[in-house]
């Protein structure tokens, strides 16, 4: 199912039995804390993917890391390309991978700054006369049912936002060998609180983040372990399983794309 390891011939027949339905897991280079690696987002999206797919056959394509990373370009390790180029890039993944056969294409986000950015690429499809369909959806979007299986399951409610609990026991669950708890300093995920009342007010500021989180780490970790990190990651396995199925399943989006092509034009 990864795009990278099939031949050309086995590439072609495998288009087919995934009905056209192309996943490309998406995040960024940067800190998660000093106890795990600048490759969180991609180990775990990917590892979800790939079971995910399992169940839910489709093409995966090979990891992404060109996301928004703005907010953390002071902190060593990290890519932030520029938002004009993570745009053109996409754009032209995407339709790379409609070239080799998909007409559905689901960007699967491993990363909470891409929670604006992916939405606002999707937003441009209706102005670039392009007859595949694009999907965006947030990994770790959890449902309230799904925190309360976390919770009953592990005694923990705060899944921490950045590098926390929930980050952490993922990656011990799948590579205990790269995950450090020694090295937490528990100072820097404090949230400094400041922008507060801009916060406070619903107002929106770039710069919201790095006034809490300057170190780009919040949450504790503590309570980490890897028997967590499989529930966890069983959790959001169902999860994407079902919107891969969705996906795949939606025989609407490619007739009000060609409809509104045509009316556009």
């Amino acid at each position: 199912m990864l795009w990278e390891e099939f031949s050309a011939k086995d590439f072609e027949r495998f288009t087919e039995k995934c009905k056209g339905v192309c996943v490309l897991p998406i995040g960024v280079l940067e800190k998660h804390g000093d106890h795990l690696p600048l490759g969180t987002d991609m180990y775990i999206a990917t590892e979800i993917v790939k079971a995910a797919a399992k169940k839910a056959p489709a093409m995966i394509f090979p990891y992404y890391y060109l996301g928004q990373i703005a907010e953390a370009k002071h902190v060593k390790g990290t890519i932030a390309p520029s938002h004009r180029l993570i745009m053109d890039a996409l754009l032209e993944m995407c339709d790379e991978i409609h070239r080799n056969g998909f007409t559905k294409i689901l960007i699967l986000s491993g990363h909470g700054g891409n929670y604006q950015f992916l939405p606002f690429f999707a937003q441009m499809f209706p102005g670039l006369n392009r007859s595949y369909a694009v999907y965006t959806h947030y990994i770790h979007d959890l449902t309230a049912q799904n925190l309360e299986e976390i919770h009953l399951a592990t005694g923990v409610d705060d899944m921490g936002d950045h590098g926390g609990f929930y980050e952490t026991s993922l990656m011990m669950h799948l590579r205990p060998d790269l995950v450090h708890l020694e090295k937490v300093n528990k100072e820097e995920y404090k949230d400094l609180g400041r922008l507060k009342d801009i916060k406070d007010a619903g107002i929106f500021t770039g710069f919201g983040w790095y006034a809490s989180y300057p170190h780009h780490f919040a949450g504790d970790p503590t309570e980490a372990t890897k028997e967590n990190g499989k529930i966890i990651f069983d959790i959001v396995v169902e999860n994407i399983e079902g919107i891969i199925n969705t996906v795949k399943k939606d025989g609407v989006s490619l007739q009000l794309i060609k409809e509104y092509n045509d009316r556009a034009n």
